[in-house]
């Protein structure tokens, strides 16, 4: 049985914040993308994101649970306890959803991790893999993006992509995709989140 399909378009509701639901494919931007990469977007975003900013700038120690990826100087890969940012939750949703679509599967089957990217002025990410586990589907999703803030560049094969982030975007690409950012050459961070989705564990 086909996994059922939300509507075309419909509001994702947390608490007091939303955003709008549009699955990936009816994004233009995709018509044109290579295959073994997917452009979601979090529209009517700007307030949602401006809450998760300031939620960021105020975590302490403590709420940061777990840090990986020591490469450059710098941890890049941040674990944070969700009830320091609950209106993260939102923005998990809005990803499993549109990963639903992609995957074909339903969202109820899927489970989502996540994890914090903060890069600073000259911060880049070094290249990697997703694949070492049970992941279906990886991604990012962009909080803040300065000008000039580094480009996701997508690696598999022999096809190669670089794609432009912008604040609300939301970039999905299969588990063993290479992926990297280049190096951050404005004058503010840049933040964003990664994320896996993969099975329910039964």
């Amino acid at each position: 049985m086909a996994a059922p399909k939300p509507p075309t378009t419909t509001r994702i509701q947390r608490g007091i914040n939303s955003v709008i639901f549009s699955p990936p494919e009816r994004n233009p931007e995709n018509n044109g993308s290579s295959a073994f990469y997917k452009l979601g977007e979090c529209q009517d975003c700007e307030a949602l994101n401006a809450t998760l900013l300031a939620r960021i700038e105020l975590l302490t120690e403590n709420e940061i649970f777990h840090r990986n990826h020591f490469l450059g100087g710098r941890y890049e890969n941040l674990y944070v306890v969700l009830d320091a940012i609950p209106e993260m939750r939102v923005i998990l949703d809005l990803a499993t959803a549109q990963a639903a679509h992609i995957l074909d599967q339903p969202k109820k089957e899927l489970v989502i991790g996540w994890w914090l990217n903060i890069m600073r002025p000259g911060d880049y990410t070094y290249p990697h893999t997703h694949d070492d586990a049970d992941e279906l589907l990886s991604g990012v999703y962009y909080i803040v993006v300065p000008p000039r803030s580094g480009k996701l560049l997508l690696t598999k094969g022999s096809q190669r992509a670089e794609v432009e982030p912008r604040a609300g975007r939301i970039v999905y690409f299969k588990p063993d995709v290479l992926h990297e950012v280049m190096r951050n050459e404005s004058d503010g961070s840049r933040i964003s989140i990664g994320f896996n989705v993969g099975p329910v564990q039964t």
